[in-house]
């Protein structure tokens, strides 16, 4: 579950937290500023952290993607969503596809649909 920080115009900040819930143990609280990206696959997702190991929920990349705040994070791919703070480069593959390289060495796909967002919002930054 995703707790946002209170903001006086109500909306998500980069500063909430995350709180994850795990079978057999207590919650744990994470920054959402050191979340590096989300990578969906099939019922669960993969949250790769700046500091520390990933971890697996058993949650639909779509149903993680909607308590992020959409300040900060962006989707790539139907199954990759970036933190744009851990953006080291970008590339266009010669398929039409992209590649977007994060600062702790994971690649994400782009898809081609989406690659002229990602260039619009990196360009803008």
């Amino acid at each position: 579950m995703l707790i946002p920080a209170s903001t006086s115009s109500g909306s998500v900040s980069s500063d909430s937290v995350l709180q994850l819930y795990f079978r057999g143990s207590r919650q744990h609280v994470f920054q959402v500023s050191d979340l590096v990206c989300l990578q969906g696959d099939g019922n669960y997702t993969w949250l790769h952290w700046r500091n520390r190991p990933s971890i697996i929920m058993p949650k639909t990349l779509k149903q993680l993607a909607g308590m992020l705040p959409s300040d900060g994070f962006v989707r790539v791919h139907r199954n990759s969503i970036v933190n744009c703070e851990y953006i080291e480069r970008v590339e266009r593959l010669k398929t039409g596809l992209g590649a977007i390289h994060l600062l702790n060495g994971t690649v994400v796909p782009v898809s081609r649909r989406r690659w002229e967002v990602i260039s619009e919002l990196l360009s803008n930054a």
